[in-house]
């Protein structure tokens, strides 16, 4: 990472009374309440503000790898300091190569079709109802009952 800067008071807006100061450090932690920790060059921390630009999730599992390099924002007026940006260390690289959704739900939409694809195997889901699954070998599996049901079934 870059040398951290001392706090340096800049215009945040155009409007110079609404000035503030950026402050270059790191991200350490992120909280339950939703809020980071930041520490600055002489390691202060101090609680910050995350705003809904960055991605909460991307940022737990970077923090888990390593301190996140950040920018934060006091504003003139009072209130506490927000995470003004956010940036990937080399620590951070694996995160490029998965991507993980934990959630009750999972909604993809498209107007024309959904493809899955890994390698030689693809999965399409077509808008009209099609649905198509292509690979050197498919299992299907079922702890009851496995049932193939349709207007023609055909097996080879």
């Amino acid at each position: 990472m870059h040398s951290i800067r001392k706090l340096k008071t800049v215009p945040a807006t155009g409007d110079p009374s609404r000035g503030g100061r950026y402050l270059e450090g790191q991200v350490v932690a992120l909280e339950a309440n939703g809020k980071a920790t930041f520490r600055d060059e002489v390691g202060t921390c101090i609680e910050v503000r995350v705003p809904r630009s960055v991605d909460k999730r991307w940022l737990a599992a970077a923090l888990a790898l390593a301190p996140a390099p950040a920018i934060i924002l006091h504003l003139a007026s009072p209130g506490m300091p927000v995470l003004a940006q956010v940036f990937s260390a080399p620590a951070h690289e694996a995160l490029d190569d998965h991507f993980r959704v934990n959630a009750k739900t999972i909604d993809l939409a498209a107007s024309e079709s959904v493809r899955i694809r890994t390698g030689r195997a693809i999965v399409t889901v077509s808008a009209d109802g099609e649905i198509r699954v292509h690979g050197k070998n498919i299992t299907s599996r079922a702890t009851n009952s496995n049932r193939v049901r349709g207007g023609a079934v055909r097996l080879n």
